[in-house]
């Protein structure tokens, strides 16, 4: 994964995604739907606090639960 500010310094990033600029998104409906990576809205997908950079890659898989 190529990405030039893969590094965030602890005290940069994004308290919501904590770097990431994706959070995961999974409704609560009837019937269950499948979850979604959606971008940060805090953050607007760069994973930092001043929303300085890039939008981050979307991650390939579901966070652990």
């Amino acid at each position: 994964m190529a990405q030039s500010d893969r590094a965030i310094a602890p005290a940069d990033r994004c308290p919501t995604c904590s770097g990431a600029g994706w959070t995961w998104y999974a409704p609560q409906e009837d019937p269950p739907q499948e979850g979604r990576w959606v971008v940060c809205r805090e953050c607007i997908g760069t994973g930092r606090k001043d929303h300085k950079g890039r939008k981050r890659l979307q991650p390939e898989a579901p966070p652990e639960s």
